[in-house]
């Protein structure tokens, strides 16, 4: 799932939240690169994160606040 993120230059960058199957790995390069085949490479993601589940809201809808306080939250402080 990707999700747009504070940015100082861009005003949002795309970062990915993956949630992996038992037992798989996570390669943020080849996810960002299996991207920039298929799309326009601005379209990539700026980060890659793995996510133990990437959960829903009490309706059932993918809680897109929660991921993004989250993600952000992986970033840190912003640089500069």
């Amino acid at each position: 799932m990707c999700i747009g993120v504070p940015d100082a230059r861009f005003g949002e960058a795309i970062v990915a939240l993956v949630e992996l199957l038992p037992g798989a790995t996570l390669d943020p390069a080849a996810v960002t690169a299996h991207v920039k085949r298929r799309l326009a490479a601005y379209k990539a993601p700026k980060r890659v994160f793995e996510l133990p589940s990437v959960g829903r809201a009490p309706n059932g809808k993918v809680d897109y606040k929660r991921l993004k306080a989250h993600a952000v939250g992986l970033m840190g402080p912003p640089a500069g």
